[in-house]
């Protein structure tokens, strides 16, 4: 399980955005929502049990203030997307699907969820 805690921190890590910059509450809307979006379409085309709640994830692009397109070609998108790319090269590649629900707070949380 030390992975798993590794891997979910390097999630969340991206998740918030630059920690250590000033960032205005606009640019951590973006950057979380940009790291959920990479997060559910890995989760769209690798995790049958996860899924993305479209509305909430509608409402976050929204309150970002740029497009899906905009977000999902934003540095944060990648980074997060990379972060998903280097874990599922490895044989820890089915823990993405238990961690991706829980990867993200603030904005991007509860866009990437389990299904029912």
């Amino acid at each position: 399980m030390k992975f798993a805690t590794v891997a979910a921190a390097a999630l969340l890590a991206l998740g918030t955005g630059a920690a250590c910059a000033e960032v205005t509450e606009q640019d951590a809307i973006q950057a979380q929502v940009a790291g959920a979006m990479a997060s559910g379409d890995y989760a769209t085309a690798k995790c049958p049990n996860l899924t993305v709640d479209k509305e909430r994830l509608a409402e976050q692009i929204k309150k970002s203030g740029k497009t899906a397109e905009q977000l999902r070609a934003s540095e944060n998108y990648a980074e997060q997307r990379d972060v998903i790319k280097t874990i599922a090269a490895t044989d820890k590649a089915l823990m993405l699907c238990v961690l991706l629900p829980q990867a993200h707070g603030g904005y991007g949380r509860g866009i990437v969820v389990e299904k029912e």
